[in-house]
């Protein structure tokens, strides 16, 4: 009841949210997953030239979002929007058409940076910038988009394929964005725009430390980093995991329902704790389950421990969702916000490359998940502690800057 009032008070603008990270799904792995096996056919690929393709085209994006972040600061969210729209288009064209591996890297690495790059990133910084006190909700609202997303599409897509074709599928899908995000997102903005440019002038004059220069931003970082690098790492290496405790595939794929539903749970329900308290308070707590869990993984090996386990990491991801945006624009403002996302993603976005290659190389080395899990779990306490500090820290700024809201 509470998000309902909530979304009748500024409909179009959370629906732009949700629009956005909806589509983003274009460009995001588990939907590009579904064509690898016609791709790496079709180019002649094996599965490790396809990785370190697709590695490299993500690196790639990753180097490019700050510019965008910044671009995003500067011109219109209409013209921003609408130009991302239009390249996620044009990147299917270039799947569709792709007759080599070279302007299949482009064609990969313009779905990684428009779809999951630059429609989340507009997604989160307009609901951030147009939402002062009602931030975490608006974030918690928009941020469905990725379940929807994740739920309605890979079988769709897989019977597309099957009735299509991989490359006449790309075609669809640009086509759907064509018909339906570009239209949308510009009858959409008609009445986000107004409002995204009235906050942004109204924080511009607010003097905030430049990110890179300020130390409590290295101390934001580990709390940062740790859920997606270990997250990434330990999904991507799921089998040998489930292999070391006598677990079956099949129990791994339905803990992960558990995941999706705990992260959609906790996002809808830390929204508004994040309006009540503020993202600095809540900080420290977002790794507290994902450590829970990772005790779990370490001491048990009974199958219901998976089911906990990847709970618990579901309810720190659905809390880092929201929260994550708000933390920075709460301590760095709404006016450079783009740019300090963008930052940020750079350094996520190298983290998740290479928590997998050391925990590859680990394995290859013959380091058990027996140390492993237990290291991961000191990794994850280390990066609670340094957050705490950050909080205390940041209290201060926290106070000031909620006082300016109201």
């Amino acid at each position: 009841m509470v998000y309902f009032r909530f979304f009748l008070t500024q409909p179009r603008v959370l629906s732009f949210g949700v629009l956005l990270t909806l589509f983003s799904s274009f460009g995001q792995t588990f939907l590009i997953s579904i064509f690898v096996p016609r791709l790496l056919d079709e180019f002649a690929l094996n599965t490790a030239q396809f990785g370190a393709l697709y590695a490299g085209a993500t690196l790639t994006s990753a180097v490019s979002l700050p510019f965008f972040g910044r671009l995003l600061d500067r011109v219109t969210l209409r013209s921003f929007s609408l130009g991302v729209g239009v390249g996620l288009v044009l990147a299917c064209l270039l799947m569709a058409v792709a007759p080599n591996v070279t302007v299949l890297f482009f064609a990969i690495l313009g779905l990684r940076l428009t779809g999951q790059g630059l429609l989340s990133l507009t997604a989160s910084t307009t609901m951030a910038r147009v939402f002062g006190e009602g931030r975490g909700k608006a974030l918690s609202v928009s941020g469905l988009g990725y379940p929807l997303g994740e739920g309605l599409l890979p079988m769709s897509v897989v019977l597309l394929i099957h009735a299509a074709g991989w490359r006449l599928s790309w075609v669809i899908l640009g086509g759907l964005i064509a018909v339906v995000l570009l239209p949308a997102t510009s009858s959409l903005l008609r009445e986000v725009e107004p409002m995204h440019q009235r906050e942004v002038a109204e924080h511009r004059k607010e003097r905030r430390p430049r990110l890179l220069r300020d130390g409590r931003f290295y101390l934001l970082l580990p709390g940062t980093l740790f859920l997606p690098v270990v997250l990434t790492a330990l999904f991507l290496y799921q089998v040998p995991l489930a292999e070391y405790r006598g677990w079956s595939a099949q129990t791994m794929a339905a803990a992960f329902v558990g995941f999706a539903v705990a992260r959609m749970a906790t996002s809808i329900l830390v929204g508004p704790l994040i309006d009540r308290c503020g993202a600095v308070r809540l900080f420290p707590v977002m790794l507290l389950p994902l450590c829970v869990g990772l005790v779990a993984l370490s001491a048990h090996t009974a199958p219901a421990t998976a089911f906990a386990y990847l709970l618990l990491a579901g309810a720190s991801q659905g809390i880092a969702s929201p929260l994550m945006t708000a933390l920075w624009a709460e301590v760095y403002g709404v006016e450079s916000l783009g740019a300090t996302k963008g930052t940020v993603a750079t350094f996520a976005i190298f983290g998740t490359a290479l928590g997998p290659l050391l925990l590859g190389w680990l394995l290859q080395r013959g380091v058990t998940f027996a140390v492993i899990l237990p290291t991961c779990t000191l990794l994850g306490a280390a990066a609670m502690a340094i957050s705490l500090y950050a909080r205390s820290l940041l209290g201060h700024t926290n106070r000031v800057r909620r006082r300016r809201l109201r």
